[in-house]
């Protein structure tokens, strides 16, 4: 990779007509990407209740996208006015439509809210970009409200706020980040650099994006992710080498000898820092779902970028600065002062333990974490957002019966007599029965005809009051018991029903082929399922490949040990806290994806402060410092470095908690935690004291030394007379 800067070095000009280029075909793309982003993809298309939903779809021709219309009037509503709506909908492209003129639970007691369900054929992406259209041409149509709900308006709602959300947060990072630079910077042209970089990483990874959704959907969770890592990464790895190249100025090196020196050196370290965040985002591949996968690309793509063009861009661009990149210094304001002293100089051992405790006992809220994905939820979305206002009615005024139902589908080959299917269908009715009395079960069972009618019935053409319950095709019958529980979908009651309904069909209908439960409900269950169960083999590549790519950074066995520890104490820290801030909020259960998002992103991050540190210490060792004062030096050398950069992360997390989107806000308020932990409580105390308590070992091999050290000493004084000497060997 250091290839790449001294390239650009030598033919600034060349790199930068290059990236001028680049960035006009990605503004083209870019622009593109909006529209080309798809909502949802948290669901498991592959387990039972999808597969089962496309068993019911075939047998029964069920539309395969419902919308609800809520609708609300100061008056009853009349039938007329059902009528009139049901015919809208019907000339919009409606393929079904139920309404409380045939399901007359679905309009409130005092006749002012009702509910109809239309039923669309086609993708999810065309449903869902139709919902401005309902909401317009329905409410032109009558005088009462009318709000578009359901899965396919709650998708398309999402990805609007999505949007806005990044959007957002860009608007109030990018204010936040120039300000910070400037203190830190104290000159307006370095400030300047590290936003353009950090602009063009974005605009190359949204044109990416949009050509790969050319191939495969994408979730709009793609943008959050690409703006939310990218302003990070591109703006700390353009500080960690600005800062370095600036002090090897200051020590009088000219241009080419101080871009060598820091591309050399922080160069390396975030070559190093970028393949850890790539290592640890590629971990969400594993589940194969489409939310985790978007947002492992994202972070991929944004992450690569923003290391390109540090590696190309910047070092092309600083050249041409050349000491210009002084240009617009702000004198009025102060040069930061670090104190010297680092803890755990004299007591590492009790430092470290009483770290290490401190951020165990943050951790312990995890202990009584809830975790669930939102399935036929507006939750996720703000308050004042139509598709929520419409369901919320809904369930105020008129409940969830039959909007959201379990459905228990039963499949038999022809072999299988009718009378056993049927008694398969009273035993199903008879467990879910018993695990909830109040639930309302809708079966061929319960159309009062006897069983052995039934059965006969039923052995040739289905009667057309039983037609959307019994399906006979070829070689198999169909069938399907509808469940109306007593509690909404996305309740912790209704979550549990199934898990302990679907435990006990096993025992159930041996005359079944195929038994399968789908509904909403069952498809968030299944979504934790599968995620839940590759979590282990998430943790175990990140920690395996992580191992790998520290090993041959620092040729260290002990140091990428000490590197995941620290690690694995910030993630279960910061998901601690975050739990009890759920929890204190009334906002729990915490969404399933977070934790595991917030653990394969910040493991990648947070190996920037690793890797910077660790190989600064070994430069001022090799230089010849002494160990303990090895540590020192680098710890103070980097130390406005590692606290200006973990500013800069906390500004873009912070940004993202003005999110509309609840699983974001969640993450950048994780994130957030996560870095100040890291930075204060790990880079500056638990790490020192863990590596004085270790001794040179931890460094995994015998460094050749540049030069006799200076004896070893804790005072001050030796410290700055070792600082200096380092600094004397280097020039």
């Amino acid at each position: 990779m250091n290839r790449l800067p001294q390239f650009s070095i030598a033919h600034p000009r060349i790199i930068l007509g290059l990236w001028l280029i680049i960035m006009m075909i990605s503004g083209f793309f870019a622009l593109k990407l909006d529209g080309a982003l798809t909502a949802g993809g948290f669901t498991n298309p592959r387990a039972e209740a999808i597969t089962t939903q496309q068993v019911v779809e075939q047998a029964f021709g069920d539309a395969p996208n419902q919308v609800l219309i809520a609708v609300e009037a100061e008056k009853s509503i009349t039938a007329t006015e059902i009528e009139g709506l049901g015919a809208e909908l019907t000339a919009l492209g409606a393929e079904s439509i139920q309404t409380p003129l045939t399901n007359p639970a679905w309009q409130s007691n005092d006749g002012k809210t009702a509910v109809l369900a239309a039923g669309f054929l086609g993708d999810n992406t065309e449903i869902q970009n139709l919902t401005p259209d309902l909401q317009q041409s329905l409410s032109e149509s009558t005088e009462a409200r009318i709000y578009v709900t359901g899965q396919p308006a709650l998708d398309y709602n999402l990805n609007v706020h999505s949007k806005e959300d990044a959007v957002r947060a860009e608007l109030i990072v990018f204010p936040l980040l120039i300000i910070i630079l400037l203190i830190i910077f104290r000159s307006v042209a370095a400030t300047a650099v590290p936003l353009v970089l950090a602009g063009s990483a974005l605009a190359v990874s949204y044109a990416l994006g949009y050509l790969v959704t050319r191939l495969t959907d994408i979730s709009l969770l793609y943008t959050n992710i690409v703006s939310m890592i990218g302003l990070a990464v591109a703006v700390d790895y353009s500080l960690f080498i600005i800062k370095r190249y600036r002090e090897e100025l200051s020590h009088g090196h000219d241009i080419s000898s101080a871009l060598s020196t820091a591309f050399n050196t922080a160069g390396r370290s975030v070559v190093f820092s970028g393949i850890a965040v790539v290592v640890a985002l590629s971990a969400l591949f594993i589940p194969n779902l489409m939310a985790f996968t978007s947002i492992a690309l994202g972070g991929i793509v944004v992450t690569l970028s923003a290391l390109l063009l540090t590696m190309t861009v910047l070092p092309a661009g600083l050249k041409l600065l050349d000491r210009r990149i002084e240009w617009g210094t702000l004198k009025f304001l102060p040069a930061p002062r670090i104190p010297l002293k680092t803890r755990g100089k004299k007591n590492p051992g009790v430092v470290a333990s009483a770290g290490a405790l401190m951020m165990l006992l943050m951790a312990m809220p995890m202990l009584g974490i809830s975790l669930q994905s939102p399935v036929a939820s507006a939750s996720v979305l703000p308050a004042d957002d139509s598709a929520r206002i419409g369901l919320e009615r809904i369930e105020q005024n008129i409940g969830h019966e039959g909007l959201f139902p379990i459905q228990v589908v039963l499949t038999a080959s022809n072999d299988v007599s009718r009378m056993q299917t049927l008694q398969s269908i009273q035993q199903v009715t008879d467990e879910v029965e018993r695990l909830d009395p109040s639930a309302i079960v809708r079966s061929v069972l319960t159309s009062g005809i006897s069983q052995a009618e039934l059965a006969k019935a039923l052995e040739s053409s289905v009667p057309e009051p039983l037609a959307s319950l019994w399906s006979n095709a070829d070689n198999s019958s169909v069938t399907r018991i509808v469940i109306d529980p007593s509690a909404g979908p996305d309740t912790v009651f209704t979550h549990e029903l199934i898990k302990e309904l679907r435990a006990s069909l096993a025992g159930i209908a041996p005359s079944a082929d195929i038994i399968g439960v789908t509904g909403a409900t069952a498809q968030g269950i299944d979504f934790d399922n599968t995620l839940v169960s590759s979590i282990p083999w998430i943790l175990a590549l990140v920690f395996l490949l992580t191992y790998a790519m520290l090993l041959i950074a620092f040729k260290s066995a002990l140091l990428p040990l000490i590197a995941l520890a620290f690690n694995t104490l910030v993630v279960l820290a910061s998901v601690g806290l975050l739990t009890a801030f759920v929890d204190i909020s009334g906002q729990a259960p915490m969404n399933s994806v977070t934790p595991i998002l917030l653990f394969a992103v910040m493991f990648g991050l947070s190996m920037d402060y690793m890797v910077i540190i660790i190989s600064r210490i070994i430069e001022a060792y090799k230089n010849g410092l002494a160990y303990n004062d090895a540590i020192e030096a680098g710890t103070t050398q980097t130390r406005s470095m590692i606290n200006s950069a973990a500013l800069i992360m906390v500004a873009v997390f912070v940004a993202f908690t003005s999110a509309q989107i609840s699983i974001v806000r969640e993450i950048g308020i994780g994130l957030a935690i996560a870095v100040i932990l890291d930075a204060v409580v790990i880079r500056s105390i638990i790490m020192p004291a863990v590596l004085r308590l270790m001794g040179p070992r931890a460094l995994g091999r015998r460094i050749q030394r540049e030069g006799e050290p200076v004896k070893n000493s804790d005072s001050d004084e030796a410290i700055e007379m070792n600082l200096e000497y380092g600094n004397l060997v280097k020039q």
